[in-house]
């Protein structure tokens, strides 16, 4: 009987026209309301001839304490040829996580969409769900459960996803109530969304309710929306790392696009708001064409269902989420026989733990300190001359030694990060806690992070003759023996680090390294190294002499790449840059350089504060990315130097280039 009710009632709305709010009845019960309770709803139709296709509609979600009435006047601004339908939630929320509804809003908009899909009016192929604040929770709700595919679009306002609806790998559901004391809120069935349809999402930077770089907040905990961007954006067939934002001309909005622009996310400055640029951006990608998204990339790992590189646990959860399924069941039918079965599971349970070659290779590192450490210690990179005198026929071989920091139980695919001491090039120790500290705060995330001795002044390194020469002639312009010294040593110190970074390079399979994603930093000297071996060519500081002049040449892994893409840099100059352009008339600073980290107290009387405005002029000028940390009244070597965030919170330096690093790398935190 209830079918042949729901049939007759289709039956007598089919041929009509959508003209107002008594033509949709969203009735729903549940335990509040077990008699049950009907959603009011505004409706708003445009005037004028009727699209051959009818019009496409607006579903406006209210926020937290709002009602649907007050959604029309948002509508109206950012949808003019659409019908627009803006239902109000119970109590004036929405359920998502510790709200007081419980109520089924995710069956009522299954329905909604159901209803709207039978009048003549309607475009049934572009329904759009928009939502602000709460609203947007429960877009982002509806783009998890809902598979209709009369739903094209959806746009989340001001509230990216939350941990609850993405977590442990996967998107997920509450299969009972919500409730904040709940493991994830009650969200707990994995669940694959539909593919092929448009994501936007709007975030602003100074957002006091919802933090734009995610964390606690309402009642939730929220993901940082860029990396919430970038799950969406796997889930509907990107492969790859998350992508650098571009600005949107003439808003002052810088965009996150992905998907030839299906999946969006705009980041502004509005507060818990709107700006009307992202009204106007959100308008122009809810514009109707007659061109269809792209469909979603084939992937040649089938198996690999949340798109991390490997076949693991979170796979194997999804398929679960999935099994029996006979209907639209995308990725998780792994076998296309129409069915998500057994053999399926065999499918999967064939590959597991296997990597997949054609997915993105983007390591993970983690925000807070994670993996226990094994150092590997006095481990021989190579060898060097120590001469008696500069140059002198007198020398000795000496072993180049350095430690390595390697996280247990990190996996494979590992970020790397070379730590070079500081000391003036003439002390310093790779063990020392300086170089230590910060082996072990980024090993302990999740880098290999190697700390490396080289060749100081007492150690007499090799030195190209050109370059004593130079040293020597620019001290007769008053520089003193100190700074004389510091240039002659510059050279062999170099040459050691470019070393150890080529060995690094050679050793990179056995620790499980992937150099695409490569860090060198240090203080002081150990800066000034870092932005020399960085940005030089291969063949500098190597290539001035010859294995006959130097013997331990041989040592040095000649012939083996690297490419440094992030630099780390405390307290350092241009020192050594300057000096190789000086003695060989070359230009080393050029726009592909690694993005620069700089930090450097304005008080510093041994590298001095210029020193600093100095490289982030170099960097400005090129273009390349960079940020630049005065640290005010600081001397040399503030390591324990705090910067405040946007909130005001202290933020050491350790992790402000933590955030840098991963920016820069597109690093997956977690």
């Amino acid at each position: 009987m209830l079918w042949v009710l729901a049939v007759g009632m289709m039956s007598s709305a089919h041929g009509q026209m959508l003209q107002g709010a008594s033509d949709l009845n969203l009735e729903q019960s549940w335990p509040q309301e077990p008699d049950g309770w009907t959603y009011p709803v505004a409706v708003s139709v445009p005037t004028g001839e009727v699209p051959a296709q009818g019009f496409p509609v607006g579903v406006l979600l209210h926020g937290n304490g709002g009602n649907g009435f007050q959604m029309l006047n948002l509508g109206g601004n950012l949808l003019t040829d659409h019908i627009l339908v803006a239902p109000t939630g119970y109590l004036n929320s929405w359920n998502l996580c510790g709200e007081n509804s419980e109520a089924p809003d995710i069956a009522m908009l299954s329905d909604l969409v159901a209803q709207l899909s039978v009048f003549d009016n309607v475009d049934a192929n572009h329904i759009r769900l928009i939502g602000s604040s709460n609203g947007a929770g429960l877009v982002n709700q509806a783009f998890i459960e809902l598979d209709d595919p009369g739903v094209d679009a959806f746009v989340a306002i001001v509230s990216q996803m939350n941990q609850p609806q993405y977590h442990q790998g996967a998107f997920h559901r509450p299969s009972g109530v919500t409730d904040a004391p709940l493991a994830f809120c009650g969200y707990d069935e994995v669940v694959v969304p539909a593919q092929g349809r448009k994501y936007l999402s709007i975030c602003n930077h100074n957002d006091s309710v919802v933090p734009y770089d995610g964390g606690p907040a309402v009642g939730n905990f929220f993901l940082p929306a860029e990396v919430a961007i970038h799950r969406v954006a796997l889930q509907q067939g990107h492969v790859g790392p998350p992508v650098p934002g571009e600005p949107v001309a003439g808003t002052g909005l810088t965009a996150f696009s992905y998907l030839e622009g299906n999946v969006v996310l705009v980041r502004g400055n509005a507060g818990h708001g709107t700006s009307p640029s992202q009204t106007m951006v959100a308008a122009e990608f809810l514009s109707i064409d007659d061109v269809a998204p792209p469909p979603p990339p084939e992937f040649e790992c089938p198996e690999d269902l949340d798109l991390d590189g490997i076949v693991g646990v979170s796979d194997v959860l999804i398929l679960l989420g999935e099994f029996g399924c006979v209907e639209a069941c995308g990725a998780t039918d792994i076998d296309a026989d129409g069915l998500v079965g057994v053999t399926d599971v065999l499918a999967m349970l064939n590959v597991f733990g296997t990597p997949c070659s054609d997915a993105p290779s983007v390591p993970t590192v983690m925000t807070d300190s994670t993996y226990a450490i094994v150092v590997d210690t006095a481990i021989v990179y190579a060898q060097g001359l120590s001469h008696e005198a500069l140059n002198s026929d007198a020398s000795t071989t000496m072993p180049l030694l350095l430690d390595a920091y390697v996280p247990q139980g990190a996996g494979e695919n590992r970020p790397a990060i070379v730590v070079i001491h500081g000391g003036g090039f003439t002390g310093g120790s790779r063990s020392g806690w300086r170089p230590v500290s910060q082996a072990e705060y980024f090993a302990s995330r999740g880098w290999v992070a190697f700390s490396i001795d080289y060749r100081v002044l007492s150690d007499i390194g090799t030195v190209p003759q050109e370059w004593a020469d130079s040293v020597f002639s620019a001290g007769s312009d008053s520089v003193g023996l100190g700074q004389l010294a510091q240039g002659i040593a510059i050279y062999p110190a170099h040459r050691d680090a470019k070393a150890a970074l080529r060995w690094v390079a050679a050793h990179a399979e056995d620790y499980s390294i992937n150099m695409d994603y490569l860090t060198v930093g240090g203080g002081s000297a150990g800066a000034i190294t870092s932005v020399g071996v960085s940005v030089t060519e291969p063949g500098d500081f190597t290539d001035e002499l010859t294995v006959a002049q130097d013997p331990t040449l041989a040592t040095t892994h000649l012939g083996q790449a690297y490419e440094v893409q992030t630099i780390l840099d405390f307290w350092g100059s241009p020192t050594s840059v300057n000096l190789l352009e000086g003695v060989y008339g070359v230009d080393r600073f050029d726009p592909s350089d690694p993005p620069l980290f700089i930090a450097h107290g304005t008080a510093d009387s041994t590298v001095v504060f210029s020193n600093g405005e100095m490289l982030q002029e170099t960097w400005e000028t090129h273009g390349i990315p960079h940020v630049f940390y005065p640290l005010e009244g600081a001397g040399h070597g503030p390591w324990d130097s705090t910067v405040p965030d946007e909130n005001g919170d202290p933020q050491t330096l350790f992790e402000l280039a933590f955030d840098f690093m991963v920016e820069q790398q597109a690093l997956t935190v977690e």
